[in-house]
């Protein structure tokens, strides 16, 4: 588990240096590897089954679909990545869906698919003794159930055992992986059939927040909304449960742009927010990893 929890925190790229690039592209974890330990990413299915690194499943969120007349006969509701091939999905381009940040790379980039992600990460990692990794966010269990009939970690899972990173042993020799999901099915699922590190995430916003009791069960690492690990001056009661129990605790978003990261913490210096959480957490997962690197020692 040395990958999982060093001496200081990992310092892990949410979504890919998103605070220069669009959200999950190949460019932007390449980029953002100098800074991290591991990169953060999401990932859906597409209409052949293939895991598509995507956070979300309706395209018209990050993409430019809605200029392409092709598909406009696609348009149910949304547009969803589950009515489109990987072709298809290739001839979208990503742009910046933060307001106010550079925008410079939007209508360049395309969508990769999973498997060119970590193909490029394995290459990557064969010339390092440090190896890099992935958190990987597994997406939308109930609507792939749901709306294709089918279930999404059983697909993922076929998938990492295709590549040779489906056991913990695989992956700290090739690349580290965690699987993370809101969704307890999917971490239950890969509980049952692997022995890979789990990570259940948090957000405050969750109606039914699962017990830390609970989540004991089958994850070693909790991933926190930071308003679930810092509440007036003072650690959240949620996180102290956490850590009472034993879980690793990884804490998102940091947006070092972001004024309610801030108020949050009641503090103007951001590198002063990295030093006082990196006393808290044993995971950051940040949009400024180029940042945050400077002050997680």
């Amino acid at each position: 588990m040395q990958y999982y929890q060093k001496v200081r925190p990992i310092i892990a790229a949410h979504r890919g240096l998103s605070s220069l690039y669009p959200e999950n592209t190949l460019e932007g974890f390449k980029s953002a590897l100098q800074f991290s330990d591991f990169i953060e990413l999401d990932v859906v299915l597409n209409r052949d089954r293939l895991p598509i690194v995507c956070h979300d499943a309706f395209l018209s969120l990050v993409n430019d679909v809605k200029k392409h007349y092709k598909f406009e006969n696609r348009k149910k509701i949304r547009l969803v990545d589950s009515d489109f091939t990987l072709e298809e999905l290739k001839e979208l381009r990503l742009t910046q869906c933060i307001n106010n940040r550079k925008s410079e790379y939007d209508g360049h980039l395309k969508i990769p698919s999973l498997k060119e992600t970590v193909e490029y990460f394995l290459k990557y990692n064969q010339k390092i003794d440090n190896k890099k990794g992935i958190l990987l966010e597994i997406k939308d269990y109930d609507y792939h159930q749901q709306y294709c009939n089918i279930n999404i970690a059983e697909i993922i899972f076929t998938f990492l055992k295709e590549q040779g990173l489906s056991t913990l042993r695989e992956c700290s020799q090739k690349l580290p992986i965690v699987i993370m999901s809101f969704e307890k099915q999917i971490l239950q699922y890969f509980n049952n059939n692997t022995d890979l590190p789990l990570t259940q995430l948090v957000c405050l916003e969750d109606k039914n927040i699962p017990t830390i009791t609970e989540i004991a069960q089958y994850a070693k690492i909790i991933g926190l909304d930071l308003r679930l690990v810092w509440e007036n001056n003072q650690t959240h009661q949620y996180y102290n449960e956490a850590k009472e129990n034993g879980l690793i605790i990884y804490g998102w978003t940091f947006q070092d742009d972001s004024d309610d990261l801030k108020k949050l913490f009641n503090e103007q210096d951001v590198g002063k927010i990295y030093q006082k959480s990196s006393t808290l957490l044993q995971g950051i997962i940040t949009e400024f990893p180029q940042e945050a690197v400077k002050f997680i020692l």
